[in-house]
């Protein structure tokens, strides 16, 4: 399955695309522009290329995904969703310039695996990205604190008694 990256800054893109190679993630690793998700249906036909630099054909459901909600107009919460409504990855990394409690919170409901806050070095990036490949989560310390000390989804801290 493959790896995706769904982001706007195609610099950071292909700098990213050579590290992740590098770490042994699944390939191929496919960038997309975060409007590539708004197009209709999962792994919409029109979405399809051969083209080397967005990473081949789209045929295949998603193994990790990273998405940079960055400069974005409108509610980064929206993407995410559209993000796992089109392919639905099994593992998953939201980076994001306004990383905020709502954002995290929804990322972590909607299965995330973990958020960063960007800018960022690469080499955190790609640690991040390879800690989510390993099963592991990666969210802000803050995020510790968000929910409530117990919760039916499992999702939340627990206070010793």
């Amino acid at each position: 399955m493959p790896t995706y990256l769904i982001a706007s800054n195609e610099m950071m893109c292909r700098t990213l695309v050579r590290r992740l190679e590098a770490l042994g993630l699944p390939r191929p690793i496919r960038w997309r522009a975060p409007q590539w998700l708004q197009e209709t249906g999962p792994l919409a036909p029109t979405a399809r290329t051969a083209d080397p630099l967005h990473g081949g054909e789209d045929s295949d459901p998603a193994d990790v995904a990273l998405i940079d909600c960055s400069g974005l107009e409108g509610d980064p919460r929206k993407l995410l969703d559209q993000l796992q409504a089109r392919l639905a990855p099994r593992r998953w990394l939201v980076l994001s310039d306004r990383l905020d409690a709502a954002l995290i919170v929804h990322a972590a409901l909607l299965g995330a695996s973990g958020c960063l806050a960007v800018p960022a070095p690469a080499e955190l990036v790609c640690a991040a990205t390879a800690l989510v490949w390993a099963g592991g989560q990666c969210f802000p310390r803050m995020a510790l604190s968000l929910l409530p000390a117990s919760t039916s989804n499992g999702i939340g801290t627990t206070t010793p008694t």
